[in-house]
């Protein structure tokens, strides 16, 4: 399959952008039994929570799903990724509750967590909901090369509706991270399209479809 051609430089558009620490994954879109949170950076006020499933999901959640929830109007210029593992382990008792607790509060959305690498379309995504913003990142598997992107989109009342992941190169195994960093900043672009990121990149996204819970 082909790889896209071109790099570019990556100086900055708007802002600035760090990668910090890194953990290997499974072959996976995130990494089972893990949560994350999106936070504004000026604010540290929570815009998003994901919690994944592994095999040993809570009762009443399906294995191996990405579990989004919107937490606040997603209007931040910058936005800070974090990545922790559950205190709690699957299977334990204090598992589930740990799991709702850090989903609620926010419309939630479930989308698989795998993705083949033939799920990632080489072209930019079709806008489908009336608020859209494109944030960009320094990519975890080559930080002083590449970057990625990432769509939101939201309908009329900020509700979370649909996430896209943008790569440089088509994964070959379909990850958006070969290794997921603890911490990485996204920076809001003036546009939704990924060239806005680096023009010269052939840009793939994936787009995995989400149902609202």
């Amino acid at each position: 399959m082909s790889t896209g051609s071109g790099k570019g430089k990556l100086d900055p558009t708007e802002g600035t952008a760090s990668v910090i620490g890194t953990e290997q994954t499974d072959q996976t879109q995130i990494p089972i039994d893990s949560k994350l949170r999106f936070l504004d950076s000026k604010t540290d006020g929570p815009l998003i929570h994901v919690a994944v499933t592994g095999s040993n999901p809570p009762p009443g959640y399906a294995p191996k799903i990405e579990y989004w929830s919107r937490r606040g109007a997603i209007k931040a210029d910058i936005m800070t990724l974090e990545s922790t593992p559950f205190t709690n382990r699957p299977g334990s008792s204090g598992y589930p509750g740990e799991f709702t607790d850090w989903i609620a509060g926010g419309n939630v959305l479930a989308t698989a967590q795998e993705a083949s690498q033939q799920q990632w379309i080489l072209g930019t995504y079709q806008l489908t909901a009336p608020i859209n913003a494109l944030y960009w990142a320094p990519d975890p598997d080559a930080p002083s090369t590449d970057r990625i992107g990432l769509l939101v989109e939201c309908g009329a009342a900020s509700e979370l509706l649909n996430v896209v992941w943008y790569k440089m190169k088509q994964p070959t195994n379909g990850l958006i991270f070969q290794k997921v960093p603890s911490k990485l900043t996204f920076t809001k672009l003036p546009s939704t399209d990924p060239r806005a990121i680096n023009p010269q990149a052939s840009w793939y996204h994936y787009h995995g479809t989400m149902r609202l819970l």
